[in-house]
């Protein structure tokens, strides 16, 4: 399931009220605590202990979804260019004459 635009902002909406949530929190615990680092657990002490004061806020479409799909819509203008490339490169290049020394030194200098 690939999520579209619209349940990428939600998502990203949603971290940042976590986030704002928390972080305030998070400060006055090391404040309070004369604590520059927290640990994992600490943090982990605190949000446990504020988790039933976070609220956020319901969005519609999270049951709308665009399905994933291994082929692009690019994917097939890509494919012909890449084909495209190719044919021109075998029609415009003359294998038989050059050295394989030769052809190997032209390939390695293609960045």
């Amino acid at each position: 399931v690939q999520a579209g635009p619209q349940q990428a902002k939600i998502l990203w909406l949603s971290q940042r009220a976590i986030i704002n949530h928390f972080n305030p929190k998070i400060e006055s615990y090391a404040a309070v605590n004369h604590i520059s680092q927290l640990s994992e657990e600490q943090v982990l002490e605190v949000v446990r202990a504020n988790y039933d004061t976070l609220t956020l806020k319901l969005q519609d479409g999270l049951d709308q979804y665009e399905r994933y799909s291994e082929q692009h819509k690019e994917a097939a203008f890509f494919k012909e260019l890449v084909r495209s490339i190719s044919t021109n490169v075998r029609r415009n290049l003359a294998f038989h004459t050059l050295s394989q020394e030769v052809l190997l030194k032209e390939f390695s200098t293609i960045s």
